[in-house]
């Protein structure tokens, strides 16, 4: 689903029309795999991440989340600089050091070193720690020997804290999966990489029974090129088919002029690959990149999500909603008719929030839903990343207050000018 929506129909104040000609680029600049990746997970860490981890911590069940990602880093990243541990702590299992001590962070691992520290200084505390895998390959490995002697299977060393891996992620994943253990984890991958993944190196994923989030990013032109390479590699038809678990692939056209015809439908057979293991439908999210002034197109990548759990869902959605919202507003800043731009991004939403409660008025008219949770629910998947969890419950207030449904309270509010949001055990009637 696209995170960016054109603005069609609007009439552009005079010199507007010009200033967009004028910034944006000549021809499609390519928006390139270096750039997206630090944006991706600076939005998935400050939006997804953080409010998934309070979640968790909210059960007071999980007191550890690992962020295990493994799109690689480049060598600057990758090196380490001196680090207050007072203000930019990397959580260790170990006993804490002295403070004011100086540690040396990686500038990959400084972002979720510092989520980290906000998280752990919240009521509900939860310790964030980040496995990232580094493209620069220094290997560090640990033999192994396996149970006949023989053929020793080489491991790689997990450290116990937020560290940088020198490994892929095909070969650092058994380790990884058995430092983890019990531990909620979220999973960014990129099963188009330069080793294809199989449908095998992934099972392992599915059959955590803690909390797995796995997100999969997938680039548009690896999609093509593999898709191309299958047509005339008998090797790379049979990795292709071994990843997807059809050979359904091969009807798609191979065309360049139908090329985004054939990678729409390639996602679509891999998401129902790996739907058959989730019970919650798989999310396709692309999200917008501002490329000049009052210019944003969406990236050139597909992100799967993929979650067993409501919450993860919720705090998705969420992440998205406000992140297309940020990056419209950004895109405004500075350019001529600013105030126009915004007044009119502010009017699309007003009217988006009163169609939304005229589609919630509907729904329970024709559906007769006595829960609101299970009304919302199916909204926020019909429109997933379109408005926030506060939007619906806004909306079913302002119904409430309205007199198009009424709510049979199990727990009636304490005073009567008192709003709640309907839970499990209110029932909704609604007016007809």
């Amino acid at each position: 689903m696209d995170l960016w929506a054109a603005l069609n129909g609007d009439v552009f104040p005079p010199g507007i029309e010009e200033q967009k000609r004028a910034a944006a680029p000549r021809g499609k600049r390519r928006l390139t795999e270096r750039a997206i990746v630090p944006l991706l997970r600076d939005w998935l860490l400050q939006y997804y991440v953080r409010s998934y981890c309070r979640s968790l911590a909210a059960t007071r069940i999980f007191r550890r989340c690992y962020w295990i990602d493994t799109l690689g880093t480049d060598a600057k990243s990758s090196e380490t600089t001196p680090t207050n541990v007072e203000s930019t702590p990397v959580p260790s299992s170990g006993k804490g050091r002295k403070k004011g001590s100086v540690q040396l962070v990686p500038p990959a691992l400084q972002p979720i070193a510092a989520l980290s520290r906000d998280l752990m200084q919240e009521s509900k505390p939860i310790t964030l720690y980040g496995l990232l895998l580094a493209t620069k390959r220094k290997e560090i490995r640990i033999p192994q020997v396996s149970q006949n002697g023989n053929n020793p299977t080489p491991q790689i060393a997990i450290p116990k804290t937020s560290s940088l891996i020198h490994a892929t992620w095909l070969e650092a994943a058994p380790s990884l999966l058995n430092e983890t253990g019990q531990s909620p984890a979220i999973f960014l991958l990129n099963p188009l990489g330069p080793t294809l993944f199989s449908a095998d190196d992934l099972a392992p994923l599915y059959q955590r029974a803690v909390p797995t989030e796995l997100c999969l990013l997938i680039s548009h032109k690896q999609v093509a090129d593999r898709l191309l390479a299958a047509s005339t590699m008998p090797t790379q038809a049979t990795a292709l088919s071994t990843l997807l678990r059809t050979d359904r692939w091969r009807t798609l056209p191979m065309v360049p002029e139908e090329q985004e015809q054939a990678i729409r439908g390639f996602i679509d057979l891999l998401i129902a690959s790996l739907q058959r293991h989730f019970q919650l439908p798989i999310q396709p999210i692309t999200f917008p990149i501002m490329i000049g002034p009052a210019t944003v197109e969406p990236a050139p990548y597909t992100l799967l999500f993929a979650t067993r759990r409501q919450d993860s869902l919720n705090c998705m959605n969420d992440a998205i909603c406000i992140y297309r919202q940020k990056v419209e507003q950004e895109s405004y800043r500075g350019v001529l008719g600013e105030e126009w731009f915004t007044s009119q991004q502010q009017a699309r939403q007003e009217q988006a929030l009163q169609q939304l409660q005229q589609r919630i008025c509907q729904q329970g008219q024709v559906q007769r839903t006595r829960r609101w949770p299970d009304l919302r629910q199916h909204l926020l998947l019909a429109q997933f990343g379109q408005f926030t969890l506060h939007d619906y419950d806004a909306s079913i207030q302002q119904l409430l207050r309205n007199g198009e449904v009424r709510c049979v309270w199990r727990q009636p509010p304490v005073s009567p000018g008192e709003e709640h949001i309907p839970g499990n055990d209110d029932t909704l009637v609604w007016q007809l």
